[in-house]
């Protein structure tokens, strides 16, 4: 039997077991911010409450289409032409970015739960 070649990989996080497919529809959604905004300009950050208020434009439809009978063709956002749930996905990772930034928000690496910590010197949340 031939030797394994060593691997350090005991506490990374196993990112094999991302949806790839899933990914490709969120990487259609960034391309298309870029081509509307420039490239990575979502990183700069923006209030998490717009990054709310644009997940629950992109739930809406979804909602309607499940509760109402709609034609699946609700599914697409129109200006796009792409799943309103990809939207979704990427309002999620803008989301963090904005709490992380609001909130200060930490990932304690050794429990995998956030330690929150809110900034009190000023300026409103």
């Amino acid at each position: 039997m031939t030797e394994r070649a060593k691997r350090y990989n005991s506490g990374k996080p196993p990112l094999d077991l991302l949806p790839l497919d899933m990914l490709t529809g969120l990487s259609r959604v960034l391309e298309m911010g870029e081509k509307k905004y420039g490239r990575n300009n979502w990183r700069k950050g923006a209030p998490a409450t717009e990054q709310l208020a644009s997940m629950l434009r992109h739930l809406q439809p979804i909602s309607e289409v499940l509760n109402a009978d709609m034609s699946a063709k609700h599914l697409y956002d129109t200006e796009s032409g792409l799943p309103h749930i990809d939207h979704i996905l990427f309002n999620v990772i803008s989301l963090r970015l904005a709490l992380e930034n609001e909130y200060a928000l930490k990932r304690d690496p050794k429990s995998d739960n956030l330690n929150i910590k809110l900034d009190t010197s000023g300026g409103g949340c």
